[in-house]
């Protein structure tokens, strides 16, 4: 973390936050009825994340416009993304999988909406296959990580 603005302790303890050892669970904050200039910085992420995953896609932000909102530099918005995006890749994996969730996401809110449920549980259970596959595939990673260093040791 390289600013104050980086640092999850000052604002999120004082304001109840749920954080974990890599900061604020962003997902976890409902930002307060304060005015978007003055949100912490885990509560503009937070409504970032949200929105996020309300258009399906980062790249749906217009991070210009946002700037303006939250009283802050498009730089500052785009190293909040950045933050988000390793948010959730602490917890799901690369850029892709905050895409492919958001999506899948819309996909059955938007099913769900329209009483579509069988759309709705294809697009559940697809997201909960594409979750157990990334899961595999860390694991086996990690499997080959520690075999490699086995093996170094044995050398």
């Amino acid at each position: 973390m390289n600013s104050a603005l980086d640092s999850p302790t000052d604002a999120t303890d004082a304001a109840g936050v749920v954080e974990d050892s890599s900061g604020p669970d962003y997902a976890a904050i409902t930002p307060s009825g304060k005015p978007p200039t003055k949100y912490t910085y885990a509560e503009r992420r937070a409504e970032l994340l949200q929105q996020i995953e309300d258009l399906g896609h980062p790249s749906a932000l217009n991070q210009t416009e946002l700037a303006d909102r939250y009283g802050v530099s498009q730089q500052q918005i785009s190293k909040d993304l950045d933050r988000l995006d390793e948010y959730i890749r602490g917890r799901l994996g690369r850029r892709r999988d905050l895409q492919i969730g958001s999506v899948l996401q819309r996909c059955m809110t938007g099913a769900l909406e329209e009483d579509d449920y069988n759309a709705a549980r294809k697009a559940a259970t697809a997201y909960d296959e594409y979750l157990d596959r990334r899961i595999d595939t860390l694991e086996f990673r990690n499997r080959i990580a520690r075999l490699e260093e086995a093996t170094e040791v044995n050398e």
